[in-house]
């Protein structure tokens, strides 16, 4: 696990949100965690890049949040994956204890997922949980999509990054450890997956984590994945509460409606089915996605065009980010082949990849893949 970087000052001013990242009520889960055992929070908050002063006195979460998040503030509505590693290191730092991360995660409750935490928990059976889920996961995090598919008897999900997420062995164990801590506390059940595939180094001591999961744990993955049985689906919900589940599915749609008007997060819903479209292999046009998109946010393929017009957003310069974002992180983070590499960005040959890495970093594929890492290295944003 990495070292956890030193204690930023409580006074550091929050991060300016650019519309990827965690919800702020779930990264939040670090604070309550450090603030529970008596230990001064404002070092985590500053780590996240959260606001201070909209933080609650008493460090709850609001019960029925009234934004996606539990806050009005814009600048603190996603928390970047980077600034949750890095909360997650001081805590682990102020705790004094390595598996700090694997703790929180078992505290995850809907409060700390928004209204959707409350819709998903009064649904009647799995099956209806998880294609909400699937559809409106963004409410939550907008840095990792993930998709499920059905393989026989098995479900497998696979996490697919969006811009710079790091291989960070806290990181990870923290967003695949909550999300089998609420799949157990929504069933009652003590579920076992069948597998887990981890992007990030195995800690010094894997014991802990490996007994919580109860299945075989597989380290520095290429891409973040689970296989679980697809009986699951048929799972009867012990909280199932039809009244509550009306009342809460009309305030996930409201919020999601009021977040499609918003500019940041159309860019956000494109790049996440540039980046699957590109993951199959495809080179996506704006024709292909804009049916997603108005399922997605309630938009016709003529609105859609309108607001890209509007908001001075090119589809082609989106496209273009994504690839470049997805090549350099799996340069950087993963050995897939650099025949892979380019397949899964949908190059017609290696070559088209060279050219396109040399253009926009003026290095090749090798020595992006052999240099050491830095912040600078790591910021994903176009040159």
């Amino acid at each position: 696990m990495s070292q956890p970087p030193a204690t930023p000052s409580p006074l550091a001013p929050p991060a300016p949100s650019s519309g990827l990242g965690f919800a702020a009520s779930y990264a939040r889960l670090v604070a309550d965690h450090v603030r529970a055992r008596d230990l001064d929070a404002r070092p985590v908050l500053a780590a996240l890049g959260l606001d201070l002063a909209s933080d609650d006195a008493d460090g709850s979460t609001p019960a029925l949040p009234d934004s996606p998040i539990g806050g009005s503030d814009a600048s603190t509505r996603w928390v970047p994956a980077t600034r949750l590693a890095e909360g997650l290191a001081v805590a682990a730092a102020l705790c004094g204890d390595p598996h700090t991360a694997l703790h929180i995660a078992q505290q995850v409750r809907p409060a700390n997922m928004g209204a959707l935490g409350y819709t998903l928990i009064s649904c009647a059976a799995f099956d209806n949980g998880l294609a909400l889920f699937e559809r409106l996961q963004s409410l939550i995090c907008t840095q990792v999509r993930a998709v499920h598919v059905l393989q026989g008897e098995r479900i497998r999900s696979r996490l697919e990054p969006l811009g710079e997420v790091p291989r960070d062995t806290a990181l990870w164990t923290f967003a695949l450890a909550t999300r089998l801590a609420f799949a157990r506390w929504v069933s009652g059940r003590h579920l076992v997956l069948d597998a887990v595939w981890l992007p990030c180094p195995a800690p010094a001591d894997p014991a802990p984590l490996q007994a919580y999961f109860g299945c075989p744990l597989h380290f520095n993955a290429d891409v973040a994945s689970e296989l679980a049985p697809a009986a699951w689906l048929n799972l009867p919900n012990p909280h199932a509460d039809p009244h509550m589940h009306r009342l809460m599915s009309a305030v996930t749609d409201q919020q999601w409606a009021q977040q499609a008007q918003d500019g940041s997060r159309l860019a956000t819903v494109l790049r996440q089915h540039i980046a699957a479209r590109l993951l199959a292999g495809h080179l996506p046009l704006l024709e292909d996605v804009a049916p997603e998109v108005e399922a997605d946010l309630g938009a016709s393929p003529r609105q859609l065009q309108r607001r890209l017009a509007e908001q001075n957003l090119s589809f082609k310069d989106l496209v273009e980010q994504v690839r470049r974002d997805q090549v350099l992180h799996e340069l950087r983070h993963t050995t897939l082949a650099l025949a892979d590499i380019a397949q899964r960005a949908a190059y017609a040959e290696p070559s088209s990849l060279h050219r396109a890495v040399r253009r926009w970093t003026g290095q090749t594929p090798l020595a992006i893949r052999q240099a050491p890492r830095t912040p600078e290295t790591d910021d994903p944003s176009p040159t």
